[in-house]
């Protein structure tokens, strides 16, 4: 088991987590509600937010876990400190780093784990936001996309933490330093990295630090002839005077908001501000001081996230109404849907039915109530979907193309099956089955498009690509060589010139259907381009063989073709390339055959050569 090292601000980062006050503090919905919609979104058992101590990791929230904390040395999150955006571990026992941890090896079993550094503005980082499965597994780009979010807003919880104990501190400052000297103060008060302002009773600037000039984007003297209520948004003004309002009755000590103030250049800048009321030797009331922090990053992506996380509860909302509707309303809707639906239960047993499967099957749905799936499926159908059956009820969605129901129907549909999971245990799955019939039709008209060339209806360059990569793969596992005939037409220039193109594409396409059949059964033929035609020829052992389909080709097209303007000849030249393991390219191959053409056009018209090698 590797022990991660500590971070090289490691003191920094402990001294930090200490002062947030937060280790070993009872359960908060804020947190809490993050890893519920983690276990959710990911559909992982386990969602931790963890912080990781000096010895420990401690689990401010937990889904799915018992365990309050374990040792650091055990911990997936202490590894998770040292990297930019999210650790992944798609299969621990399968990881040298983890294989052996007690936790893979034993409970909680952790076979995938996904963990987000929860950083601070000046790069510290305290823990991680993870989600743990007991499977392996890989992580999708939305997954990591919406960790990530949910992360920020962990981050945010923090920093809300942070800013009321900076807010704490800087009271407790300012109290001192109202008996201390007005230079050390002013020191304190000035070179802080936060914007800090003292403000008066009737809401005037008092004083202000560098950083709240950077913030807002005016000068110190400027600020100062101005209230907090004209850099406010109008907007946010309401809820800020009533809680400085508060303040001064004595119904809070202080507060913390988000609000937005008006920079000098007009634009608006989201801050977030936790203010108190300090008093003078007497207790009344004296002036206000304020800790502030630019967040509009941090607000461009919260809501975003925000309505990710609406989108996401519309959402379980909506299947919860759905399924306290009553049996007859589903039936009703279910019957109604161009698909097959079904609920099968861990036997394999079917629950219910829709009215579709009497459509498909002839079988009355209540019928179907108790028996098993093999009153639908024959035996071979049920041997190829038995697989995806067991996926399913191990708790993974899966999907199966190309299910043909009935074998003397063309038929083609798509099947997911969906775990039905309940109090945690999968009870069976769920079947919607999409007749794709017309989808499948449509596609392969399309590839077969995208496959032939138009003037001769002859496979092209694409699909001549394809068919090499095939025999090179079949000559790896048999070792019987292919060749590659590579023809041009002798004398075809002339026909065109004197005739025109289209007794030259019509000449053309008696070539290619003449090609067609001088080959061998099985041969592939296709047009490259121009008058440019290639054979290739599976299995074909011995020079002789591929002499022979050499001879028959040019015997074939020396032959007279009966055309609208008489009868034409032309010749063919054809290079002749062996194909065999050795061979690491289509390209390759395609230029030796090329080569040899060009060897045999130049020798003489209407004949042949063999590629050298």
């Amino acid at each position: 088991m590797l022990i991660a090292s500590e971070p090289e601000n490691e003191r920094s980062r402990l001294t930090l987590l200490q002062n947030l006050a937060i280790l070993d503090t009872p359960p908060e919905e804020a947190f809490d509600r993050i890893t519920r919609v983690v276990s959710q979104v990911l559909s992982v058992p386990i969602a931790l937010v963890s912080l990781v101590d000096e010895n420990r990791q401690w689990f401010k929230s937990r889904v799915g876990l018992e365990a309050q904390q374990t040792p650091r040395d055990m911990a997936f999150c202490a590894h998770a400190l040292h990297v930019a955006d999210v650790l992944v571990i798609e299969d621990a026992l399968r990881d040298p780093r983890f294989h052996d941890n007690p936790l893979v090896t034993g409970p909680p079993n952790v076979r995938f784990y996904a963990g987000v550094p929860l950083r601070t503005e000046d790069g510290l980082t305290l823990g991680t936001l993870c989600a743990i499965d007991t499977k392996p597994r890989v992580l999708a780009d939305g997954e990591r996309a919406a960790l990530m979010d949910l992360a920020r807003v962990v981050e945010r919880e923090l920093l809300n933490r942070r800013v009321n104990a900076h807010s704490r501190v800087v009271w407790e400052e300012e109290r001192q330093a109202r008996v201390r000297s007005d230079a050390r103060f002013g020191a304190i008060f000035h070179e802080t990295p936060t914007g800090k302002v003292i403000v008066g009773l009737e809401g005037r600037f008092i004083e202000v630090n560098p950083k709240f000039c950077e913030i807002t984007g005016f000068t110190a003297d400027e600020l100062k002839t101005k209230t907090f209520r004209e850099i406010t948004h109008p907007d946010d003004l309401h809820d800020d005077l009533v809680l400085m309002a508060e303040l001064q009755s004595g119904v809070r000590r202080s507060f913390s908001m988000e609000k937005r103030y008006i920079r000098k250049s007009g634009e608006s800048i989201w801050v977030q501000i936790s203010v108190s009321l300090l008093h003078d030797e007497s207790g009344a009331p004296d002036h206000f001081i304020g800790v502030v922090l630019d967040i509009t990053d941090r607000k461009k992506s919260e809501r975003v996230l925000l309505e990710y996380q609406e989108q996401l509860e519309r959402s379980v909302e909506e299947r919860t109404q759905e399924l306290v509707r009553s049996q007859g309303t589903l039936q009703t809707i279910a019957d109604n849907l161009p698909i097959l639906i079904a609920q099968v239960d861990s036997e394999l047993r079917y629950r219910f039915n829709n009215r579709v499967y009497l459509e498909v099957f002839g079988i009355e749905p209540a019928a179907l109530y108790g028996q098993p799936v093999t009153a639908t499926l024959g035996p071979e159908l049920l041997d190829e979907l038995l697989p995806f059956f067991q996926r399913a009820l191990a708790g993974e969605r899966v999907t199966k193309d190309a299910v043909q129901y009935r074998s003397n129907e063309e038929r083609i549909w798509s099947a997911t099956y969906i775990p039905d999971i309940r109090d945690g245990e999968v009870a069976g799955f769920f079947v919607m089955s999409n007749d794709v019939t017309e989808q499948k039709r449509i596609e392969r008209t399309l590839y077969d498009k995208a496959m032939l060339d138009p003037l001769t209806d002859l496979p092209n360059r694409r699909a001549l690509q394809d068919r090499l990569e095939r025999s090179l793969q079949r000559v790896r596992q048999d070792p019987t060589p292919f060749v590659v005939l590579f023809m041009d037409l002798d004398g075809f220039k002339a026909i065109n010139d004197v005739h025109g193109h289209d007794i030259g594409d019509e000449l053309l396409r008696h070539v290619a259907r003449r090609l067609s059949q001088s080959v061998r059964k099985g041969d592939f033929v296709c047009r490259l381009a121009g008058d440019e035609f290639i054979v290739v020829a599976d299995s074909v052992p011995t020079e002789d063989i591929a002499r022979r389909i050499a001879d028959d080709i040019t015997a074939a097209i020396a032959e007279p073709f009966a055309l609208p303007v008489g009868a034409l000849t032309v010749g063919v030249s054809v290079g002749i390339a062996f194909g065999c393991e050795n061979d690491l390219t289509s390209e390759a191959i395609l230029a030796r055959a090329d080569g040899a053409m060009y060897e045999a056009k130049r020798r003489r018209r209407n004949a042949y050569r063999l590629a050298d090698g």
